[in-house]
């Protein structure tokens, strides 16, 4: 089995638990793969256009929903507290296109 993430080999002698275990972590934070999922939606659609408070809210929804579905109420919250305090207030002050958008909450998205 090869661990996705640092494409390197998984010891043969671990047990199935303990492989579950090293997959689960080695996934990003729900944080990470809420701005992941929302940078996802803003370079699908009209990236080149100018993102706008509705439009962020729309791309910020629909990672929700994808991402966090199916989770208990205060871990979605928290993963979304956490998803936004990654963010710099010097993100908010600039004008960018969707795309550029999604460049910077990929970049977060790591730090999370």
């Amino acid at each position: 089995m090869t661990d996705r993430i640092r494409a390197t080999a998984l010891p043969a002698d671990q047990t199935a638990h303990e492989q579950v275990l090293h997959r689960i972590l080695a996934m990003p934070s729900l944080a990470a793969q809420l701005l992941t999922a929302a940078a996802d939606h803003l370079t699908e659609e009209e990236p080149t256009a100018p993102l706008t408070a509705g439009g962020w809210g729309y791309a910020l929804a629909l990672a929700d929903c994808r991402i966090l579905s199916g989770y208990p109420q205060t871990v979605a919250e928290n993963a979304g507290r956490r998803a936004m305090a990654s963010l710099s207030p010097e993100l908010w002050a600039t004008a960018r296109t969707r795309g550029e958008w999604a460049v910077l909450l990929r970049s977060a998205a790591r730090a999370v």
